[in-house]
């Protein structure tokens, strides 16, 4: 099958979306079918066309980035320049998806669309600008594809651009090969000087819904044994180092901005307990907890639609109130006293993901759709 994936940024920018769209390229090629990339050129440094990993990636005209949104309408074009039997978008950002569906030389060809999560920009211009797309332009794009796709029911029940759409069902997926219990990380314990203490990790963008200030909070109410991991970078760092020197508690953090994929998983396992607070709809899912529960790792995860559904709770994690530094430190301090139900919840965690989200088990439901809307043409 000739597949392509039109997402807005892709490697080498980080994040979540580009993380899931080249796992499952990664699967595809390695599984036989022809894969292409087409996305933004957000970086003019970037070349035009590229292999990688088994794959080909375009990218498109690209006249800047606006909110974090690339303006890059030369997807349209080259959209129509590929060869492919099933066109496959991610959302947000916003405008990738609209250029590719709207007027091109090849439309009609069979297209899904994966909303990862709303669009939020927490300004007061963030939210006219938000408001104006969601009302205009948002609609026409998801009238134009043959299915949605959403990683988690709470997620689109609670979505007001997904209401009374048919929708698909598929997680994100986890390389359960790299993201294994098995993998040591004593070594990073050592090199962190921490081997005797009880550790918490959190791993993603240093961005300001992502919680970590909650974490900071909560530990100032934690033993001080206590020692947290920040694995990740963004432009949040320099203040939170500086709450951390305020709630006098950075000597009990580890800010880990330059962790290698190749070496994430060593520095999930170097901690006892996974926390995630995520705060708002900017989290559709979390695959920062889906690669901790294929660790072996329970999880303390904020309890809001979509992350919650990550786990069953009870199982292998715990749910805390987000914004709420004391429910945070409650459920962290719950885990770290009972070391059986921790190593309980670690096995649990591992069986969920290979259950639910190997990334085997996602491209073959990807696949299952992809052949259906090819032969309803």
């Amino acid at each position: 099958m000739r597949i392509v994936q039109v997402a807005p940024y892709f490697h080498p920018h980080a994040g979540g979306v580009e993380s899931h769209v080249r796992a499952i390229a990664r699967e595809f090629a390695r599984t036989g079918h022809e894969v292409t990339i087409l996305t933004s050129r957000y970086d003019r440094r970037l070349p035009e066309e590229e292999r990688f990993e088994g794959y080909r990636i375009l990218r498109a005209r690209t006249y800047g980035v606006w909110f974090n949104t690339p303006i890059d309408p030369g997807v349209r074009r080259r959209l129509g320049e590929i060869d492919g039997d099933i066109v496959h978008l991610h959302y947000p950002p916003p405008l990738t998806s609209y250029f590719a569906t709207h007027p091109g030389p090849r439309v009609g060809r069979p297209t899904c669309l994966t909303y990862h999560c709303d669009l939020y920009l927490p300004t007061p211009i963030g939210a006219v600008l938000t408001g104006l797309y969601d009302r205009i332009l948002l609609p026409s794009t998801l009238r134009k594809v043959g299915r949605i796709i959403v990683h988690t029911r709470s997620y689109a029940l609670t979505s007001r651009a997904l209401r009374a759409r048919p929708l698909e069902i598929i997680p994100s997926s986890v390389d359960l090969d790299r993201f294994r219990p098995g993998v040591d990380g004593a070594a990073i314990r050592r090199r962190l000087q921490i081997e005797d203490r009880r550790v918490i990790a959190f791993a993603g963008r240093l961005v300001p819904h992502k919680g970590v200030d909650t974490i900071l909070r909560a530990l100032a109410r934690l033993p001080s044994d206590v020692v947290l991991l920040v694995i990740g970078r963004g432009p949040d760092l320099a203040s939170l180092t500086e709450l951390a020197r305020r709630l006098d508690v950075l000597d009990r953090v580890r800010f880990c901005p330059r962790v290698d994929d190749d070496e994430l998983p060593q520095y999930l396992r170097a901690a006892d307990l996974f926390v995630f607070p995520s705060q708002n709809r900017l989290e559709g899912f979390g695959l920062a907890v889906a690669e901790a529960l294929a660790c072996g790792l329970p999880v303390v995860v904020a309890d809001i639609p979509g992350v919650r559904e990550v786990i069953e709770p009870g199982r292998e994690g715990l749910l805390a109130e987000p914004l709420l530094e004391g429910s945070l430190a409650d459920r962290i301090r719950e885990l770290l006293d009972d070391p059986a139900r921790r190593a309980q919840m670690g096995r649990a965690a591992r069986a969920r993901a290979e259950e639910r989200y190997g990334v085997a088990t996602v491209t073959s439901s990807l696949i299952a759709l992809y052949q259906r809307l090819i032969a309803a043409g």
